[in-house]
This record gives C-alpha cells, sequence and structure tokens, in this order.
C-alpha cells in the first residue's frame, strides 16, 4: 500500500516543490494534471483491498462488542 499510495505521487510532488516550490506542488494546477489524476486512479486498487480486509472487519467487530454489551443484563449487586 505504501508504495503504491505514496511512492510514485510523493517522489513526483517532491520533485515539482524542488523545481516550482511549495505553492506550486499543492495547488490545483499541479493535481489538475493528467499524470496526477492517473496516479491517484491507480491507487484504487490498493484502496480498495485496505477497505476491504482492514476497515470493514473492524467495523463487524465493533458493531458485534457494542451489541453484546448492550444485551447483557446488569450484573446483580450482592451486599
Amino acid at each position: 500500500m505504501i508504495v503504491a499510495n505514496l511512492f510514485p505521487g510523493g517522489i513526483l510532488q517532491v520533485r515539482d516543490v524542488l523545481h516550482n516550490g511549495y505553492r506550486h506542488a499543492r495547488s490545483l494546477h499541479y493535481l489538475d494534471q493528467s499524470f496526477v489524476r492517473r496516479l491517484e486512479w491507480a491507487r484504487l486498487p490498493g484502496d480498495a483491498i485496505f477497505i476491504a480486509f482492514g476497515v470493514i472487519p473492524m467495523v463487524i467487530a465493533a458493531g458485534i462488542v457494542y451489541f453484546r454489551l448492550w444485551a447483557k443484563p446488569a450484573p446483580a449487586l450482592d451486599s
């Protein structure tokens, strides 16, 4: 995920910072270039895998724990 998401776009953006300055590399002019758009779409498979195998199971587990906590009766107080 790091290689597909951060490496190519980050290297190109650092190169643009060195040639044109930080303001240009963060501007819409830089982000609207066709090669930057293609790199963003190339990230989609890695992001989808991360969501499918990372985020969705965590949401399911959190939901199960949440509903089990509410389903348990309150413990009796022995005094």
